[in-house]
């Protein structure tokens, strides 16, 4: 452009190209046009290009700058994908960027107006506005063509019942109604009869001596009718020609001329009669026909509805540019073909077949058949047929007008079956328009809400269902969605017609056209009546056990205590009465006084055991790190193990997060059970633990007595104690249990008469 002398700058590409837009070749925006801008508002330089755009055409596996190159000459189709908005064009190599130089896809001059653009927004050069607005007028204008396709056949009916009139009338009066003239073989005329005079304007003695020709002839008469004329005549042979034949004092007419020559009886030539005939009525019809015929061709040419025409066999004798991008086609692949066996489905040949006879007996009619186009794609389309007349008024073939209703069908067959499965919901549906004014419900909504369909149409579904036991709230939030296009969920008191109370979940949200605007609302309503009943239940019960916890909680505390102390009393009376009469005592009177300690201590012991497990899980608990080695040690130190028994810790034990007080009693009950229910002579006690991905497995093993199965899952009940030993109370595997369970971990064991037991405990992390 350099050694053109041009030079371009922003505002003057603006100009030129508006909807421009250029791509580094990381496939940034560097900058586009200011009608880009217009209509996606939130695009900036620096943005990515496939953030904000979808190249729709030509198709390319990778979104990359070597694609976007390899297609400089191809037509491009993007779309932006903030609004759908299309942008055709085509890429151009710009040094090391790409420039995309196109302008918007619209159909209509509708979108025009919705995009709020305006022909400031368009190149000069640019014919999208000019093309939108001939759509326009096409649209308008195949609104008037099945008037106008009625408006020509009914002339032609009524042509030809005038030109039957006209020939039985001519019949009738040939001998006055048509000038008639004799000539001799030299062209004079010899005779004429009053109409010829009537006619032409002219006196017999004007026309006695003179020829056609100088009669008629004008300054506007065509040659080669005259030439045509004259050489049948000096061949001895008949004619026809139309011409505009001079009349006096009086512009000129066209006349048909039909002469025939009257042989001698040698069957020469001797003299010529001529017929002329005034057409100029039919003439000027003629033109006004062919007027309306360039009319009907502008139309069929420029609107947006496919048109074919076909004879009586069924060949296509014209297609407009719409039908040959509906069908696929081109012009020279449809013309001369059959058009029921070239698009048609076979189910719609019957349709066809039936609407061919009518055509025969002059009948217009609509319908809609299932096509085929060239890529054999199944399309539905809506036609509407027309009987196809010549001249003469007989029917020479058949119209049609062809629109695409395929996404239409689809459409429909979607709503249908929407509307079954709406139908058998058990939940209430209904839908209502733009305005918010029930259109649709659902037999479950009926149900539910006891009205009948004549009387919820139309009304507004709060005003019908809301009461003063709806929450004001949620009316105010569901009427703020609403007035949004926002979808809403929430839960509602309604009433039914007989004011009924009840509880439904509302789930629902707006519909929108393509233009982005409210068409209806649709909502689900659930009847949750029963589980907020449920709710209310549960609420009462759980509060009715917290209340009962404390008490027990309270009950425990005061039990121990007022147990504890008698005890403690017993306790020191057989101690002062063991001192002072140790020595009159009997064997067997020592031995009783050391059965009740030992029944004193095991009571105390069982009174401490339910103040624990009563607080497991009801006192505040610390989250802490809790070294599972330093407690199992602690526990070994602490309680008593004979010698015959030793304990061992096989690995390392874990770190975990817990309360430490409680971790140490569920340890001390399992190991201590584990010393106490050891009979053999060389008795063991094995404590360890293994890592999981989530969760850690400790394992407390023994050599002891062992337990039977049928005993296993009863031994974590509370008070229940499956042996004679005087230190079980039967709390501490009942405690050890609820301790896990407060952790939401699990306890099993695994047990053999007579060879031992090992309980394993599994805790997350």
């Amino acid at each position: 452009m350099d050694s053109l002398g041009i030079k371009f700058n922003q505002d003057s590409f603006n100009r030129l190209f508006p909807f421009y837009i250029q791509i580094s070749s990381d496939l940034r925006i560097l900058n586009f046009g200011k009608s880009i801008a217009k209509v996606c508002p939130h695009l900036k330089k620096g943005s990515l290009l496939i953030d904000f755009f979808e190249i729709k055409r030509p198709h390319l596996e990778v979104i990359a700058f070597d694609e976007i190159t390899q297609n400089t000459d191809q037509h491009i189709l993007m779309e932006l994908t903030e609004n759908k908005l299309l942008l055709r064009g085509q890429f151009e190599l710009l040094d090391d960027s790409v420039l995309f130089v196109g302008s918007p896809w619209f159909t209509t001059m509708t979108e025009v107006v919705n995009r709020q653009l305006t022909v400031t927004d368009f190149a000069h050069h640019d014919p999208s506005l000019d093309l939108l607005h001939v759509l326009n007028n096409a649209e308008n204008s195949s609104k008037e063509l099945k008037e106008l396709l009625l408006t020509i056949n009914r002339q032609k009916n009524e042509l030809k019942k005038d030109k039957e009139e006209l020939n039985r009338l001519s019949y009738v009066a040939s001998a006055n109604r048509n000038g008639v003239v004799f000539t001799q073989l030299d062209g004079t005329i010899f005779w004429c009869n009053d109409a010829f005079q009537r006619i032409t304007g002219l006196s017999q003695e004007e026309i006695i001596g003179s020829t056609p020709i100088e009669i008629g002839k004008t300054d506007k008469t065509d040659k080669e009718e005259i030439k045509k004329m004259m050489e049948a005549f000096y061949s001895g042979k008949s004619f026809e020609v139309d011409l505009e034949h001079a009349r006096k004092n009086e512009n000129s007419f066209w006349a048909k001329v039909k002469a025939q020559p009257i042989f001698d009886a040698k069957g020469q030539p001797a003299q010529y009669f001529a017929i002329l005939e005034d057409i100029s009525l039919k003439k000027t019809y003629d033109e006004s026909l062919e007027i309306e015929k360039e009319k009907y061709r502008s139309i069929i040419a420029n609107m947006n509805l496919g048109l074919i025409e076909v004879d009586l066999e069924d060949n296509i004798t014209l297609a407009n540019q719409s039908f040959i991008e509906m069908s696929g086609y081109s012009l020279d692949e449809l013309m001369g073909k059959k058009a029921n066996s070239l698009f048609i489905d076979p189910e719609s040949q019957t349709i066809l077949d039936s609407k061919k006879a009518l055509r025969s007996e002059g009948i217009t009619d609509s319908y809609e058949v299932k096509a085929l186009n060239k890529n054999k794609e199944k399309k539905t389309w809506l036609i509407s047929g027309a009987p196809n007349y010549n001249i003469e008024g007989e029917v020479i073939g058949s119209i049609g007008i062809h629109f695409d209703i395929t996404s239409q069908k689809e459409q429909e067959q979607q709503l249908y079956l929407l509307s079954l499965i709406a139908e058998k919901n058990i939940n209430a549906v209904i839908v209502c328009d733009a305005k918010g004014n029930i259109e649709w419900a659902n037999t479950s909504f009926f149900k539910m809400s006891g009205y009948s369909e004549e009387e919820i149409l139309g009304r507004k579904p709060g005003n019908l269902l809301q009461g003063e036991g709806s929450n004001q709230e949620t009316i105010a939030y569901l009427g703020g969605q609403l007035s949004k296009g926002l979808p809403f969920n929430c839960e509602l008191i309604n009433y039914s017609k007989n004011k009924r109370k009840y509880w439904v979940r509302i789930q629902g949200q707006a519909l929108y056209d393509k233009e982005g605007a409210i068409t209806k609302f649709f909502a689900i309503e659930e009847d949750i009546t029963a589980q907020k009943i449920l709710e209310e239940q549960k609420e009462g019960l759980i509060t009715a056990l917290a209340k009962t916890n404390k008490e027990l909680e309270d009950y425990a505390q005061i039990v121990s205590h007022d147990l504890k102390s008698p005890l403690r009393s017993i306790n020191s009376l057989i101690s002062w009465i063991k001192e002072e009469n140790q020595e009159n005592f009997t064997i067997d009177t020592s031995k009783y006084f050391s059965l009740i300690e030992n029944k004193v201590e095991k009571m105390d012991h069982l009174i401490e055991g339910i103040l624990t497990y009563s607080k497991i899980d009801k006192e505040e608990t610390k989250s802490e790190n809790v070294d599972t080695s330093d407690i199992v040690n602690t526990i070994i130190d602490i309680i008593h193990v004979p010698e015959h028994i030793k304990i061992r810790i096989n690995n390392q034990m874990p770190v975990i997060k817990a309360d430490r007080f409680r971790i140490q009693q569920m340890f001390q009950n399992l190991i201590g059970n584990a010393v106490n229910y050891i009979d053999k002579e060389n008795g063991l006690v094995e404590i360890a633990s293994e890592e999981f991905d989530s969760y850690y497995v400790f394992s407390v093993k023994d050599n002891g007595e062992g337990m039977p199965k049928e005993i296993h899952a009863k031994i974590f009940e509370t008070f229940k104690a499956f042996t004679t030993s005087k230190h079980s109370t039967g709390l501490g595997l009942s405690i050890v249990k609820k301790i896990v369970q407060f952790y939401k971990g699990e306890i099993w064991l695994e047990s053999e008469v007579g060879k031992g037991t090992t309980f394993f405990i599994k805790l997350n992390k």
